[in-house]
């Protein structure tokens, strides 16, 4: 099932969760922030094993203080979690919210071409969902294969689809980040595929897709391009020792 996860005076994110919630909603609750994860209290009650290790934009439960958390970054939880689901689209985005903002949590529905396109995506196999964030509208996409995934916000546009992946590393403007981009990006455009930068000056990658049909089949591409940027990266940044 789909959650609508809404932010005070940000937007909202929705989960994916593998599982029916054992609580009515909707529910209200304040967001905490720790590290990289945002958390808040939830009327539920989730049995499973936990697990100390969790990947970028997980959504699990903490038994202890019966909170559901978000993880939008590499921090690890502070003891074990139950996993739940993940984050459709960029769980980046939480990185702007602020601590004890009011938080509601909401069954998801579409709404709107976003909504529309996000039912597309899904009879086509994706996670896909509508939503808001700061006042623009997205459709947000989980891309998985090969034991990766990849999540993607999508600008629905007159001509087409904007497609935008979740951050792989800051650029910094230094020589070896320089050398990086400057030695992968002619590769990888020559697929139609860019290794740009977001607003916030993060490396992403993006696309731009004329159809639907080009839009599928762009999105596993970005997937598999964005595996294998990852694999350079850590390749060009390695620390060999002797």
């Amino acid at each position: 099932m789909y959650i609508r996860v809404y932010f005070e005076n940000r937007g909202e994110v929705v989960a994916w969760v593998d599982k029916e919630l054992s609580c009515e909603l909707p529910f209200q609750g304040e967001a905490r922030r720790w590290k990289q994860e945002i958390y808040f209290e939830a009327p539920l009650k989730v049995e499973g094993e936990g697990t100390l290790v969790v990947e970028r934009g997980d959504v699990a439960f903490w038994s202890p203080g019966r909170c559901l958390c978000i993880f939008h970054g590499i921090s690890q939880p502070y003891s074990p979690v139950i996993k739940l689901g993940a984050v459709v689209g960029v769980p980046d985005l939480l990185a702007s919210v602020e601590d004890r903002t009011p938080v509601r949590v909401d069954p998801y529905k579409d709404y709107g071409e976003e909504g529309e396109l996000a039912k597309l995506l899904r009879e086509r196999g994706f996670k896909a969902v509508s939503h808001t964030w700061e006042g623009e509208e997205y459709v947000g996409v989980l891309v998985e294969g090969a034991n990766s995934r990849v999540g993607m916000e999508i600008s629905v546009e007159d001509c087409g689809f904007y497609v935008q992946t979740q951050p792989i590393a800051f650029f910094d403007n230094s020589p070896p980040t320089i050398s990086f981009y400057k030695c992968l990006s002619p590769e990888i455009s020559a697929t139609g595929v860019r290794l740009d930068l977001d607003e916030e000056g993060y490396m992403v990658l993006t696309s731009f897709f004329a159809s639907i049909d080009e839009l599928v089949k762009g999105l596993k591409r970005m997937l598999s391009t964005y595996v294998y940027v990852e694999r350079m990266l850590t390749t060009f940044y390695a620390v060999r020792r002797p």
